[in-house]
């Protein structure tokens, strides 16, 4: 019965050893590939997303208004009716 307890013992004791290595292990492999700051990289992201956003809403805008004063001019210059 002791021999077991001893080899139950070792046995137990590798295990542990071999998960706390690989738990190291694991999280230094994650802190190098992770980026430095992701929440800058984040909020940069949105921001550079926000201000395409309203580049393109006022080029929209411009167009449809560039649009309306040209078929209010063509209407000015050929009445209907005629």
């Amino acid at each position: 019965m002791p021999k077991r307890l001893v080899w139950f013992t070792a046995g137990a004791g590798a295990g542990a050893a071999g998960a706390t290595y690989l738990r190291r292990k694991l999280r230094q492999a994650a802190r190098r590939s992770a980026p430095a700051r992701p929440s800058s990289t984040a909020s940069a992201r949105v921001r550079a997303a926000a201000t395409e956003a309203r580049a393109a809403l006022a080029e929209g805008t411009a167009a449809v208004r560039r649009y309306r004063a040209e078929i209010a001019r063509r209407a000015l210059d050929d009445p209907p009716g005629r």
